[in-house]
């Protein structure tokens, strides 16, 4: 029964992490800039706040769902222009030479912290695992703490495969992107951010 709550919440955090938002367009963003690394921890800090949503979901904790959805527009709005502020340094980004990497490098902290607080102001993650956990039953697989942290390390393990997935996907086409494609990127996916954080901000 352990094992096929393991494999349910894998499969969960993976698929959860996969649709394309404005951490993967981050995550994508840094992987070409400054390396396979910095996409690596914005990856992780995203994956570490799917372990505190996804715990939540399992262990059905009404109390924070409520407290969610209390302060809903307060989450939307910080989360939103925090998008918004990414968006628009995104935007600005020039190519990192190689030679900078390993200062760029000193970073990864805040890259990490960044994702994570990203990931955990959305309200909707919350909801969409709960919505995940009660599709594929796993919310009745949670019975006591254990299994709370089984779920808990299905989420994390599943997420940072999507995270390793990513990273290694753009690192191999890394080396035939330009610069001139990478300025171009990075203003697009500059542009999509904000409006993402614009639409969170307005509800949609």
């Amino acid at each position: 029964m352990n094992s096929i709550l393991l494999i349910k919440c894998i499969i969960s955090g993976f698929l959860l992490a996969a649709p394309i938002g404005p951490v993967n367009l981050i995550c994508i963003r840094y992987t070409l800039n400054e390396g396979r690394i910095s996409g690596l921890a914005i990856g992780m800090g995203a994956a570490l706040a799917d372990v505190v949503y996804g715990s939540a979901a399992a262990a059905g904790l009404s109390v924070l769902t409520a407290f969610i959805h209390q302060y809903d527009v307060a989450f939307r709005w910080g989360g939103g222009l925090f998008i918004i502020y990414l968006g628009f340094l995104t935007f600005r980004a020039a190519p990192t030479p190689d030679d900078k990497n390993k200062r760029c490098n000193r970073n990864l902290y805040n890259q990490f912290a960044a994702a994570y607080l990203l990931t955990l102001t959305n309200p909707v993650t919350i909801f969409t695992f709960i919505a995940a956990f009660s599709s594929f039953g796993i919310a009745v697989l949670v019975t006591d703490l254990f299994t709370t942290f089984l779920a808990a390390l299905g989420v994390f393990i599943g997420s940072s495969l999507w995270w390793i997935a990513l990273t290694s996907i753009v690192c191999h086409f890394r080396s035939k992107v330009t610069p001139p494609i990478i300025v171009l990127i990075n203003k697009s996916a500059g542009i999509i951010i904000a409006l993402l954080g614009m639409a969170s901000i307005i509800g949609l």
